[in-house]
């Protein structure tokens, strides 16, 4: 009954709050992707945007100089 239980939760979704904090060190490492996401208003959307443009420019800083394979 557990086991059943568990698995329709895992099938739900589930509405969480985080800080911008650590929205971008999960965007960062790659744990959580933008698809994953979806901005319940306008400030989390602008929050996420602004951590896409951070994440996106550290990534390309990082990768500065190397050749694409």
């Amino acid at each position: 009954m557990a086991i059943q239980t568990l698995n329709a939760a895992m099938a739900s979704k589930v509405q969480v709050e985080l800080s911008s904090s650590l929205l971008i060190q999960l965007l960062n490492s790659g744990l959580l992707h933008c698809s994953d996401c979806k901005c319940l208003n306008a400030g989390a959307k602008k929050v996420l945007w602004q951590a896409l443009l951070t994440s996106t420019a550290n990534t390309e800083l990082t990768n500065e100089g190397k050749l694409c394979a």
